[in-house]
């Protein structure tokens, strides 16, 4: 019997609280820091973390959460 792959249906919202959630328990810092340290390859042990880039890579490349503030 073959097994389903699950779909999880998330919305922008629903996606970067994920993303917050996760950045400040496990790293201590805020989704803004964390995108920005990924971004531009500063963010140490990506693999600690890799749940968390895979959602961010679910978002626009415009999204808001990747400009500067």
């Amino acid at each position: 019997m073959p097994m389903e792959t699950p779909i999880v249906d998330l919305n922008r919202d629903q996606i970067v609280t994920r993303i917050e959630r996760g950045t400040k328990q496990r790293l201590q810092m805020g989704v803004q820091d964390f995108v920005s340290l990924y971004r531009s390859g500063r963010l140490p042990d990506p693999g600690k973390v890799a749940d968390l880039i895979a959602l961010a890579a679910l978002l626009s490349d415009t999204d808001p959460l990747f400009l500067k503030p």
